[in-house]
């Protein structure tokens, strides 16, 4: 097992920087000198760019310590999050010319924890809670069908359909999969007013921006998932109804 791990370890130090016949940036002979490491929070001292990594001096707890990441832009003096990292100890990098006595090797950096699972890692930055993003109301004229709740009644009513399963039926403006091993829908049907055209369905069915989606689910009022994810009325546990309609917006 260790020698899989080894040889794959070597093919992901291969990406690190750009090499030119043999390289300086050598793999540590015994796979003993890599350890895994699950430190989360990190606050950034010091940045040094190469070609195609990015080297963060960073504090952890009260230790100082030095990781590399995919190249990007990092802000000395803000605090970051990773899941896991693996160390090589003396590492040299053949771009900075300088050899590194510890430093872990990671996947990115988020602004946020990460909270869900590394199959489905994505940081909520994603989707910023309508603050980076936020959902511009479109006019729309979607065809109402009996027994489907339109966005603008059921604002309006909210705490009467509390806990209670509905059909509503819009427009999906915006998808975010795979967020707290959830998908995240909004929809709108061109009912409601200035705040209250767009409800956020969480479901495991996966759709796509600008089709005519039906879902049914159970409608909960002021959700607070943390992490930005506040929400005054939205449907959980949506299951899509028309999975293989053709239906557009009028």
């Amino acid at each position: 097992m260790k020698r899989i791990f080894f040889f794959i370890f070597v093919i992901f130090l291969g990406s690190c920087e750009p090499r030119q016949g043999k390289s300086v940036d050598e793999v540590p002979s015994k796979p003993s000198e890599m350890k895994e490491t699950n430190k989360r929070k990190i606050v950034v001292q010091e940045v040094l760019q190469a070609n195609s990594y990015t080297y963060v001096k960073a504090l952890e707890g009260s230790e100082s310590i030095w990781i590399a990441i995919p190249k990007r832009e990092v802000e000395v003096g803000e605090v970051y999050y990773y899941e896991q990292g693996m160390e090589m100890k003396d590492f040299k990098s053949k771009d900075l010319d300088r050899t590194f006595e510890s430093i872990y090797f990671i996947n990115g950096i988020s602004a946020q924890p990460k909270i869900s699972s590394l199959k489905d890692e994505q940081t909520l930055d994603d989707e910023a809670h309508k603050k980076k993003d936020p959902v511009q109301k479109q006019e729309l004229n979607i065809q109402k069908e009996e027994g489907v709740t339109s966005i603008g009644d059921l604002y309006e009513h909210k705490t009467d359909f509390e806990n209670k399963t509905i059909k509503v039926k819009g427009l999906v403006t915006k998808f975010n999969p795979s967020i707290m091993k959830k998908n995240w829908v909004h929809i709108q049907d061109g009912t409601g007013g200035d705040d209250s055209f767009d409800l956020v369905i969480t479901t495991k069915d996966f759709v796509k921006v600008g089709e005519i989606a039906t879902f049914q689910g159970s409608i909960a009022i002021n959700k607070d998932f943390g992490y930005g994810y506040k929400y005054d009325l939205m449907m959980e546990e949506g299951i899509q109804l028309n999975k293989k309609s053709d239906m557009k917006a009028n």
